[in-house]
């Protein structure tokens, strides 16, 4: 006891010394971050060390720090300590698995009262609480922030008095598919191969080849804005065409976007190469260490405003896969978000932040399309997997007012409606629904049809990029399928030539030269000691 007493206190006065001290022979260390600095933070900000206790509240005994010298199943410390590691961990997100985030708030910035009743909306200069996540897909916790061909966003959850408004977005203004069925098969194409456990470029540019309605947004996805400089510069699209009503019952047809206050800047694929070569964290470090030095993280918040009738357009106004043409709509203003709070615990209020696009309030109707409802089946299921059947009921999920029927399941389950009805309806003052006079009373009902449209790729080849970009494009496109067998090529090729004449040629040749250039190692003993990176 007495030796042990002695070494927990040399622990103390050797941890003292560690930062703030004015010895002279101290190491000045010039790249310190915030994010490596957070442990010191804590301790200047708690001066006094807390009573350490097991999960029930008993105090531990300093005997029971070593279990080496102890009854294994007597010593409450250890078993505590194990049984807490070894069920620590929950399901991780399918798509976007690795990310950060943080809180603030959203102000209105313009008056938007004439398209809708929202209450968030309704005064200039009105705040209101929100967490933001942003994320990158297909990689998991640990992996490289900085990876090509992967879908980044940022989805955002607004505490209003009306309940929670979630929009979740990505980092394109169109969605890969409109059709439900492709949910899984994109997901598993876009994964590793089930038997050689590799990322698979066969099978995406397979995917894409049979799916041609997917090459807009892959389009997207190759370019510049497929690798924003770090989340900050990050745009967001929600995707979706909302139906908005205000007051007198007027509707709207809108699309929303978050536009970084930073302006959208990308890093290029050498930058990528060499940061991820010392730091896989960087965008998450990025993002927190600007929340601490006060750079705070800022999304203007606009909406384009459908102008015509829409039973008067040829244009499918509601299909995620295409952007609206020039001159159908306006882009309106609402407000902005700022991010100017970090998270106290990321796993408590990141990792369990769920988002739901089924989440919106009076004033924002549901979008019509089949795309939306299994959107809305597929989060509810995988957050109700991840965080149980209470998850509203975690503390970052909770709204400002809830009164239902819901009872009892997995904790948490909070005051489980203490002693009111449980069923509804009933003759005994229970909660009762609300009746919004202004909301239509019926749902919209769109014809969808399965039509590719490469006009779209065509358009942002074209229209979006420059020569320099599209160069860039057509680069990581062949770095990436350079691997792929010839035959699949002259198929992804004959698509290309589909969508203009200029980006096939491009890719022939950038591909042919790459081949010629570049002998990618297989093997370890393939490796060029000098050159370990065939690409550059």
């Amino acid at each position: 006891m007495n030796i042990l007493l002695s070494v927990s206190i040399l622990l103390v006065v050797l941890t003292q010394n560690v930062r703030g001290s004015h010895r002279s022979d101290i190491l000045t260390i010039n790249n310190e971050d915030n994010a490596t600095s957070q442990l010191f933070d804590y301790r200047d900000s708690h001066p006094d060390a807390q009573l350490l206790t097991i999960s029930t509240g008993q105090p531990v005994y300093v005997s029971d720090t070593n279990s080496l010298d102890t009854n294994l199943l007597s010593n409450s410390f250890l078993i505590d300590s194990i049984f807490h590691a070894v069920n620590a961990r929950i399901p991780a997100r399918e798509v976007f698995p690795k990310g950060t985030g943080g809180f603030g708030y959203f102000e209105v910035t313009n008056n938007v009262t004439k398209y809708t009743k929202a209450k968030l909306f309704e005064q200039i200069g009105k705040q209101t609480p929100v967490v933001a996540r942003v994320a990158t897909s297909q990689i998991l916790s640990g992996g490289n922030d900085l990876r090509t061909l992967a879908a980044r966003g940022l989805s955002v959850k607004f505490y209003t008095e009306e309940g929670n408004l979630d929009l979740l977005g990505i980092g394109t203004p169109v969605y890969f598919y409109r059709d439900p069925l492709l949910f899984r098969e994109l997901f598993h194409a876009l994964s590793r191969n089930p038997k050689t456990d590799v990322t698979d470029p066969t099978a995406s540019m397979d995917f894409i080849i049979l799916n041609p309605i997917a090459l807009h947004t892959f389009l997207w996805a190759f370019s510049d804005f497929g690798l924003p400089r770090g989340y900050r510069h990050l745009n967001s699209f929600p995707i979706h065409t909302f139906q908005l009503y205000n007051k007198d019952g007027e509707s709207s047809f809108v699309r929303f976007k978050f536009l970084s206050s930073l302006g959208y800047k990308s890093f290029s694929l050498k930058e990528a190469a060499a940061i991820s070569g010392f730091d896989t964290d960087f965008f998450n470090r990025d993002f927190y260490n600007a929340i601490e030095q006060k750079k705070y993280p800022t999304w203007n918040l606009e909406m384009d405003v459908w102008l015509g009738c829409i039973d008067q357009t040829d244009f499918d106004l509601f299909d995620p896969t295409r952007i609206w043409p020039n001159g159908t709509y306006e882009t309106v203003p609402i407000g902005r978000v700022v991010l100017n709070q970090t998270v106290t615990n990321h796993f408590a209020q990141i990792e369990q932040a769920a988002f739901n696009p089924v989440n919106l309030v009076p004033g924002i109707r549901h979008p019509p399309g089949k795309l939306f409802q299994i959107r809305v089946l597929a989060y509810t299921l995988a957050q109700r997997n991840r965080l149980g059947v209470n998850s509203d009921k975690i503390e970052v999920n909770c709204p400002l007012y809830a009164n239902n029927y819901n009872r009892d399941g997995q904790p948490p389950i909070g005051e489980n409606g203490e002693d009111a009805p449980s069923y509804y309806p009933n003759s005994f003052n229970g909660p009762e629904p609300y009746d919004d006079p202004a909301r239509p009373k019926k749902d919209l009902v769109i014809k969808e049809e399965s039509v590719v449209h490469l006009e779209d790729s065509r358009r942002f080849y074209n229209e979006v990029l420059c020569d320099t970009q599209k160069q860039r494009l057509v680069d990581l496109m062949a770095m990436t399928f350079i691997r792929v067998n010839g035959t699949l090529q002259e198929r992804f090729i004959e698509l290309l030539q589909k969508v203009d004449s200029d980006l096939a040629k491009r890719y022939r040749r950038t591909l042919e030269r790459l081949n010629r250039t570049i002998n990618l190692p297989d093997l370890v003993e393939e490796v060029n000691p000098l050159n370990p990176n065939p690409f550059q």
